[in-house]
């Protein structure tokens, strides 16, 4: 039986899907190192892991035999293609699962799902962001953050652009296309990140520079 392990999807971005690996070459110059080809459980696509074995002697065959992998001695240098790490940071959980299942559904060719997902994300998120706002609609929502001065006017009239109310993409006769979701979530990725991320990595840097001026406050104190 051949190896199997976990990782996350590049294609259809399940996170912790597991993979078989179906076939094997080890580097003429390196026996220790090889390069599995592995196939997704969930979406049946392909990525090849760059592995190695510590502590000398050849990679095993990880067709023919199982082993723990990756587990000492066996390490997993990298995989290509790399999995996908465009989720913005410092999301609040919910946002964050939200916004991931968007993601796959969108990878999978779901659009329709991809599209709910995408607009659960913006709702749960706006709602965070204007928790007296939530009996508005979304897109209400969104128009009273710019208008408070929490969203660019750039971002207000990216928002007349698309389909945002879920409603109004249910009681669409027409399915959603994969243009139309791709642009709901280069949106939803721009929102999540100027209204999550960068406030975040503003005041992480801000404490660093506060707490270095305090030092050299210190220092220059004791001098």
């Amino acid at each position: 039986m051949a190896v199997q392990f976990r990782s996350d999807c590049p294609h259809c971005l399940t996170r912790n899907a597991g993979f078989q690996v179906v076939f094997q070459w080890n580097l003429s110059d390196k026996s220790e190192q090889a390069y599995l080809l592995s196939v997704c459980g969930i979406c049946n696509k392909g990525v090849i892991v760059h592995a190695t074995k510590r502590g000398g002697g050849s990679f095993p065959d990880a067709v023919k035999h199982t082993f723990d992998f990756p587990k000492y001695p066996y390490e997993m240098f990298g995989i290509s293609p790399a999995p996908n790490t465009s989720i913005p940071h410092d999301l609040p959980p919910n946002v964050q699962h939200f916004y991931q299942q968007g993601l796959e559904n969108l990878a999978s060719a779901r659009w329709d799902a991809a599209g709910a997902m995408f607009r659960k994300t913006l709702d749960v998120a706006t709602k965070i962001l204007g928790p007296s706002d939530k009996s508005l609609s979304l897109f209400k929502r969104i128009e009273k953050l710019v208008s408070d001065g929490h969203l660019t006017e750039a971002m207000g009239a990216w928002s007349h652009e698309i389909r945002l109310d879920g409603n109004d993409a249910v009681h669409d006769e027409a399915p959603e296309t994969e243009t139309d979701v791709t642009i709901l979530q280069k949106f939803s990725e721009a929102f999540l990140t100027y209204s999550f991320s960068l406030p975040r990595m503003v005041a992480r840097n801000r404490a660093k520079r506060e707490a270095k001026d305090m030092t050299g406050c210190a220092e220059e104190a004791a001098a």
